[in-house]
């Protein structure tokens, strides 16, 4: 709701494109501005698994996606560097570009079968913080 409060009824979750249900999409006229994948980290393979799912979910026209990284470790940069390094592992991958402190990291990737259409990748991470008294995830 709160995403459609600045794009008038064109932002949505859960919503089909390409070979799935993408966890945020962005329509402007008809087209897709903006299409963005949630995880939760847990392990590198966290990485791994939201670029599967995205790449998945972009079709050829799509040029602009990020991932949304929810952390819960007390390391929270050493778990940003390691997303970023499964980034630049990718296939995909082309080139890192304007890195915003640990805001956001942009990359360009290319689309799944074209190498010469550019994907502009954001890295989002969100530090999450644990309850007093909770466990400590590893």
């Amino acid at each position: 709701m709160g995403l459609n409060a600045q794009f008038e009824g064109t932002a949505g979750g859960e919503l089909f494109n390409g070979e799935g249900k993408t966890d945020i999409l962005i329509r402007v006229d008809d087209r897709n501005v903006f299409i963005g994948e949630c995880k939760v980290w847990s392990d590198p393979k966290t990485m791994d698994d939201a670029l599967r799912q995205l790449f998945g979910y972009l079709v050829w026209r799509d040029t602009k996606a990020a991932v949304l990284l929810f952390i819960r470790n007390k390391d929270v940069t050493a778990v940003i560097e390691k997303a970023i390094q499964k980034i630049e592992d990718h296939p995909n991958y082309k080139r890192t570009g304007t890195r915003r402190g640990d805001e956001q990291i942009d990359f360009t990737m290319h689309a799944q079968d074209d190498p010469d259409r550019e994907i502009h990748l954001a890295l989002i991470p969100f530090a999450l913080r644990t309850a007093p008294g909770a466990p400590q995830p590893a």
